[in-house]
């Protein structure tokens, strides 16, 4: 069981969401809980290459049912289905979806950028940067990330940075990894959370420290939206079989994809 250290007030985190397009929450987990999730993390053997010095390091539910925990934590789940969520009540017009069903788990991926890491390009989290660029992106975020910060985030560790505002753009940025005006960097102590709907432009910073940089992302997705990217790889059966029923629900729909196509997968 994941024991929360801050009270997540639902009301502040919304107002920030809907202010600047982010929200942080400082000191969520103990240091120890988040140093064990960071070992954890380092010791998944399925791994991504990105950009020079970063590393995906995926399946983590396939790897140690530890994880499941973050990825089903209450106060957090009730924050994206707020975000993501569909009607409660059919109407004469409109048939409500299952609210059970209405929030999935899309991936649960480690984010480690090791020292020496370059920084990333800004962007937007799928789908919005594959949508048609002649029409302007929705309003509303079609995924939302939920990144565990289980190391400390600052400039010289390459922290995420955000773009204040630009949840309103409705457009994708420029590809570069330069540093933008008005940029905010996500320094946090070991053990927050940063909540990051894919409305929101963000880069990774270059890790300058010695340290690795360890985050865990859990990407969250609506009922009515599929497999986002190639590199996104189910849950085994076996191990869906032993998850806890909550974790189930979010998971379930994972088991009928289609693994005929897959990304880029390094073993260590």
């Amino acid at each position: 069981m994941l024991n929360l250290t801050s009270n997540l007030s639902t009301s502040d985190v919304m107002k920030s969401l809907d202010e600047d397009g982010f929200a942080v929450i400082t000191n969520v987990i103990s240091p120890e809980d988040a140093a064990e999730f960071a070992e954890l993390t380092l010791r998944c053997p399925t791994r991504s290459p990105g950009a020079r010095g970063w590393e995906a390091y995926v399946t983590l539910l396939n790897f140690d049912l530890r994880f499941a925990s973050l990825t089903a934590c209450s106060p957090v789940l009730k924050i994206v289905r707020q975000l993501l969520g569909g009607r409660t009540e059919a109407q004469a017009n409109a048939f409500a979806w299952p609210v059970e069903d209405q929030i999935r788990l899309s991936n649960m991926d480690g984010l480690v950028a090791h020292p020496g890491s370059d920084p990333g390009v800004w962007h937007n989290d799928p789908p919005m940067g594959q949508l048609n660029p002649d029409r302007p992106l929705p309003k509303f975020p079609t995924t939302v990330n939920v990144m565990w910060l289980l190391t400390p985030f600052s400039r010289e560790t390459g922290a995420t940075r955000v773009l204040p505002g630009s949840h309103r753009f409705q457009r994708i940025p420029d590809p570069t990894t330069e540093d933008l005006d008005g940029q905010v960097t996500l320094t946090t102590p070991a053990g927050s959370l940063a909540i990051v709907p894919n409305t929101c432009w963000h880069a990774a910073g270059a890790n300058q420290s010695s340290q690795q940089r360890v985050a865990v992302n859990c990407n969250y997705a609506p009922w009515w939206l599929g497999r986002i990217t190639p590199d996104i790889y189910p849950v085994r059966p076996e191990v869906y079989q032993a998850l806890p029923p909550q974790v189930q629900a979010l998971t379930k729909h994972q088991l009928n994809w289609n693994t005929d196509f897959r990304g880029q997968l390094t073993e260590k």
